[in-house]
């Protein structure tokens, strides 16, 4: 007997059409009541039907022949499509085959791979549910998430008052099993389990131009080399926001500073390359920080064979292996000086600063030049970042690329382009008195309060003037 699944799935999916099918193979039947298989099938999500159907038909060891959709015989290929796992004893010989699997026929980034391996392991090694990842069963795994969900991250969720603790980690392990499932050549779709949507973060902390200034004019070492290093490496951060990974790949040849710009090899995007204009004061400036002091006096102290074409080099000549090796380099030296720093920021303190910057020169949100910057794939990425930039705007309306560049925090010339007071030498301005209730300076007098990056003046009136 042969159950007709195609025309089963066709009928269930019209409006008007009830739970029925057609049974085909004569008077000779084994399922003599129609009515308690239709019983067991007319829940079932329709997505899961076929399958559920084929599962329940199998169980009752039914000689049904099923309609299965044609695959591709890997052994003729050249490469496999999927991942054999029968070829391999170890997981670790597993976690290869995917990674090349990954990088020779999807064309993706290492990176990610190596990230979702690290997952892997983890759940490999999980006290209660371990996963193992040559059976690929759905128990094991779902048992994990919903154990880790439900249980350990619930606990921590009450111990950190965050009532979403664990969520990103929870998306992060769903990614892995998603990738081993596409190795495998596994539908998963079907296994009913989603992780928890994280809420949209309201909130994003990054320093002001005036900390910034502070960072990357910091004395950090008496190593003048490491000072050099570390001062280079924030400058470059803040005034680029390229991503970590970015910021330690750059080569030497790709910096080219009398036409203006940097070339970026973006590994998340298949290697392509972006330019990355920067200020002239942070490519030639005779001061420490600049690209080309960098290039051709501190440099050239710490090169050797291992140094390749990298431009940031370690004291020891070599560049650095990860974005954790550059993280656990800088924090010791930054965070006594700004507590939440960490390498991500410099990206998005640049996108809120560029941003400011958009606003203060158009008088709008310029977000397709931000995101030609930045090398967003996405216009709304670029868009997530303008509600925080409102909020600094407000208190910091000025170009925040360029104050942190050329004045300190405690100069005249930093002072007025913040829009502020300057100090004691505004008492010596002559006053003017204007009527009975407001006095003000020449200076004011004639020009204005100065507010703004370029020295833009407003005309003063009122209490404005005191």
């Amino acid at each position: 007997m042969t159950i007709d699944i195609e025309k089963y799935i066709k009928d269930s999916n019209h409006s008007n059409s009830t739970n029925s099918y057609e049974l085909v193979g004569g008077i000779n039947q084994k399922w003599k009541n129609i009515d308690q298989l239709e019983a067991n099938i007319e829940e079932l999500n329709p997505k899961w039907d076929i399958m559920r159907l084929q599962e329940y038909v199998t169980s009752k060891n039914y000689n049904v022949d099923v309609l299965e959709k044609p695959r591709i015989d890997n052994s003729k290929l050249l490469i496999p499509l999927h991942v054999d796992r029968s070829k391999y004893e170890t997981h670790e010989e597993v976690y290869r085959a995917i990674i090349e699997w990954w990088t020779d026929i999807k064309d993706r980034s290492p990176k990610t791979i190596q990230i979702r391996i690290r997952h892997a392991r983890n759940m490999a090694k999980h006290s209660i549910y371990p996963v193992d990842w040559f059976k690929f069963e759905p128990e094991q795994i779902i048992n994990q998430l919903i154990y880790r969900q439900t249980v350990e991250y619930k606990e921590l969720q009450e111990k950190t008052g965050n009532p979403t603790y664990g969520y990103t980690q929870l998306n992060n392990f769903w990614k892995t099993v998603r990738t081993f499932s596409q190795a495998y050549g596994i539908d998963i779709s079907f296994w009913g389990w989603s992780p928890p949507s994280p809420p949209e973060p309201q909130v994003k902390i990054v320093p002001r131009p005036i900390m910034v200034n502070k960072l990357i004019h910091h004395w950090y070492s008496n190593d003048r080399y490491k000072n050099a290093l570390i001062r280079t490496l924030l400058t470059v951060g803040f005034q680029s926001g390229l991503r970590p990974e970015e910021l330690i790949t750059i080569k030497v040849n790709n910096v080219k500073l009398n036409e203006g710009y940097i070339l970026i090899t973006e590994q998340k995007k298949k290697f392509r390359e972006r330019q990355v204009w920067l200020e002239n004061d942070v490519l030639n400036r005779r001061q420490q920080n600049s690209l080309k002091n960098f290039i051709k006096i501190w440099r050239p102290q710490v090169i050797n064979n291992t140094s390749k074409d990298i431009l940031f080099l370690q004291k020891n000549g070599k560049p650095f292996p990860s974005e954790d090796a550059l993280r656990m380099y800088l924090a010791p030296f930054v965070k006594p000086i700004w507590k939440d720093y960490k390498p991500k920021i410099m990206r998005d303190w640049s996108a809120i600063a560029r941003l400011i910057r958009t606003k203060v020169e158009t008088k709008k949100w310029d977000i397709r030049t931000v995101k030609n910057a930045l090398g967003h794939k996405f216009e709304s990425t670029t868009e997530a970042y303008i509600k925080y930039a409102e909020e600094y705007y407000r208190n910091d309306p000025y170009d925040w690329l360029r104050a942190v560049l050329k004045f300190h925090k405690n100069s005249k010339r930093m002072h007025r382009l913040m829009g502020k007071d300057n100090g004691p030498s505004q008492e010596k301005d002559t006053l003017i008195l204007t009527n009975a209730k407001n006095t003000l300076s020449l200076r004011q007098f004639l020009g204005g309060k100065i507010n703004g990056p370029m020295g833009i003046r407003t005309p003063v009136t009122g209490s404005e003037g005191r």
